[in-house]
């Protein structure tokens, strides 16, 4: 059987355990008043925004070139686009994070078989995390530039694991490591709660 095809199945039935999991947004109230800098804190804020920041880096370095700067881009949009759905009251079924760094686990342990499947787990990591960092704020410009420091930070994480992906995707068996490594972290934030806003605790 075609790889990709097998991987599908995994991947919508761990995608599906998404709806009755509620995302938890971990904002830094103490750095409300300088909302930039809070937005570029927010994705180290839950240990599950940091893993599928990198989760997203690490399958966009299997790709090359033009491609890389692509699903970046793709990265980037969709989670304003699901920052921009939750600020207007359109929130789409509650989705968690952990599981889209589990789906991406799943996808690096398989050797990312598809471009098409790699683009769409981003868009699915990109939609999920926009929805839990920018919401339940008011319209105005302050949210909009605690939203611009969401990305950027998102961004950079992003390109961080594209850097780790890069040194590592030299041997098959350490990114399927990475893989491996990322569905430990989403198992643990998940039967831990309390492990997601470890770091959280740690800046306050």
């Amino acid at each position: 059987m075609n790889k990709s095809r097998s991987l599908f199945p995994v991947l919508t039935c761990s995608l599906s355990l998404l709806a009755p999991l509620s995302v938890q947004a971990h904002h830094a109230e103490f750095m409300a008043t300088k909302p930039f800098i809070q937005g570029l804190s927010m994705p180290v804020h839950g240990v599950d925004h940091l893993l599928s920041a990198l989760a997203v880096g690490l399958i966009i370095s299997l790709n090359k070139g033009r491609m890389r700067g692509g699903l970046l881009m793709l990265f980037t949009l969709v989670a304003a686009l699901g920052g921009l759905l939750n600020l207007s009251g359109i929130s789409l079924p509650e989705l968690a994070v952990p599981l889209t760094v589990l789906a991406s686990g799943l996808a690096l342990w398989n050797g990312l078989p598809s471009l098409y499947l790699g683009a769409f787990l981003i868009a699915i990591a990109g939609l999920v995390n926009g929805q839990a960092l920018i919401e339940n704020a008011p319209i105005n410009l302050a949210t909009a530039v605690f939203a611009l420091g969401c990305i950027v930070s998102a961004g950079v994480l992003s390109g961080v694991g594209v850097l780790i992906g890069s040194a590592l995707q030299k041997k098959q068996n350490l990114i399927r490591f990475a893989g491996v490594a990322l569905i430990t972290g989403a198992a643990i934030v998940t039967l831990f709660p309390s492990v997601n806003s470890a770091i959280l605790r740690v800046v306050e």
